[in-house]
C-alpha cells in the first residue's frame, strides 16, 4: 500500500451531481439531440429522472453526519432548486459549461459528466462522489473516506451481474476491459497481496482467496459498490493520460452509449494501483430497493445501521406517490431541521 506526501491538505470535499428531469426547458433541449430513430446503442429513457423529492435531506444527513467537509460541490447543467441556499458558506454551485470541456456540451450523459468532475474549479484533491440517491445514514468521520492521503475501500473479485438493460450490460463490460489493458490479473495480486488479503476485510478477503483459485489471467469482474465513492483528484487526471481517446468518445456521446467507460474504470485504477486504504464497505453502507424494500430503508434511517445507503429506483413500482409519500415522511422524522444549505 502507498502512502501519500504528508504535507498534503487534508481537507475533503463532496460532490454530487443533479439534474430535474421534469424541467420543460431540460427536456426541450434533450429531444433536440435525440436521434430521429429509435437507436438501442444509446440510453435517452426518461425513467432514470424520476424525482423523489429527497434532495433536500441529502444536504440535510451531509451537515448532520459530516459536518467536517470542507466544500459541497452541487453539479448541474444550470439547474438550481428553488429552495437551495446560493449564500451557503459551503454550497459551490457548478454548472456543466464551468468545468466540461465545450465539445462536449451539451451532455445528458452522466458518464461523461463523471469523467471531467477533476476539472471543478476549487476542487480539492480528496473529495467524495455521491449520485443524489446516495445519502448518509449515520454520523462519519473523515477516515470512513480517507486514511493517510488514501481513499477508503477495497477490491473484491467477482463475477459481473448483468441486468435487462442491455446499455447497461456493454459499459460494465468496458470497465472490465479497460482494467486488464492496463493490469495483469495474477501479477497484480502478488504485488498488492497485503490489500487482496486485508484483515480490515475478512469476508472480500475470503471471497478473494476463492476466486484466486481461478488462475486465468485476465479479470473477470471487480464488484463495484453503488455507494458514496472516495477519489484522488489525480487519478482522474492519470486515467485521461492513460486512456485519453476512449475517454474522448465517452465523452462526444450526448447519452449513455454501448461504447462508454463509466466512472468504475477511475476506481479499478485507484485499487488495481494500490492506491487505496483497505475498508470495510459492506459495513459501511447498503443498496436498498425501493418498493420491495421501502421499509427496509426506514428502518436503516431510524437505526444508523449503516453510514452511508443507495436508494435504487427500479421503475416498476406501480404506488408510485404513495411510496414517495412514505419515503419522505421518514427522512423528515430522522431530519426535521433545515440545513444552512435551505433558505
Amino acid at each position: 500500500m502507498k502512502k501519500m506526501n504528508g504535507t498534503m491538505n487534508n481537507k475533503i470535499d463532496f460532490v454530487i451531481t443533479w439534474v430535474d428531469g421534469s424541467d420543460r426547458e431540460w427536456q426541450r433541449l434533450k429531444n433536440s439531440y435525440l436521434p430521429g430513430r429509435e437507436d438501442s446503442h444509446i440510453d435517452a429513457s426518461g425513467e432514470r429522472y424520476r424525482d423523489w423529492g429527497l434532495l433536500p435531506y441529502w444536504f440535510r444527513a451531509a451537515e448532520q453526519y459530516a459536518p467536517w467537509v470542507n466544500k459541497v460541490h452541487f453539479v448541474s447543467c444550470g439547474q438550481v432548486p428553488d429552495w437551495l441556499n446560493l449564500s451557503a458558506p459551503k454550497l459551490h454551485l457548478v454548472s456543466h459549461e464551468v468545468f466540461i470541456p465545450p465539445d462536449y456540451l451539451p451532455t445528458f450523459n452522466s458518464n461523461a459528466i463523471e469523467l471531467n468532475l477533476h476539472r471543478i474549479p476549487g476542487l480539492g484533491d480528496q473529495f467524495v462522489y455521491f449520485n443524489d440517491d446516495f445519502f448518509l445514514a449515520a454520523p462519519t468521520r473523515p477516515e470512513d473516506f480517507f486514511i493517510g492521503g488514501l481513499p477508503c475501500d477495497c477490491i473484491e473479485e467477482r463475477p459481473p451481474e448483468f441486468c435487462e438493460r442491455i446499455l447497461y450490460n456493454h459499459i460494465v463490460v468496458n470497465d472490465i476491459i479497460f482494467a486488464n489493458r492496463h493490469f495483469e490479473r495474477l501479477p497484480n495480486r502478488k504485488e498488492h497481496r497485503a490489500l487482496w488479503y486485508s484483515l480490515n476485510t475478512p469476508h472480500i478477503s475470503f471471497r478473494n482467496l476463492l476466486m484466486g483459485l481461478f488462475r486465468c489471467r485476465h479479470f473477470f469482474g471487480l464488484n463495484v459498490h453503488h455507494l458514496p465513492q472516495a477519489y484522488r483528484k489525480q487519478t482522474f487526471s492519470d486515467v485521461w493520460e492513460a486512456e485519453a481517446e476512449w475517454m474522448d468518445e465517452t465523452c462526444r456521446n450526448r447519452f449513455r452509449s454501448e461504447s462508454d467507460m463509466s466512472h468504475a474504470s477511475l476506481k479499478y485504477w485507484q485499487l488495481l494501483k494500490g492506491d487505496f486504504h483497505p475498508y470495510n464497505k459492506r459495513k459501511f453502507g447498503r443498496v436498498f430497493r425501493i418498493g420491495e424494500e421501502t421499509a427496509d430503508i426506514i428502518s436503516a434511517l431510524g437505526s444508523r445501521q449503516y453510514k452511508a445507503i443507495c436508494l435504487s429506483d427500479e421503475h416498476t413500482i406501480k404506488d408510485f406517490e404513495e411510496t414517495k409519500a412514505r419515503l419522505m415522511a421518514a427522512f423528515e422524522e430522522t431530519f426535521p431541521r433545515k440545513s444552512s444549505f435551505e433558505r
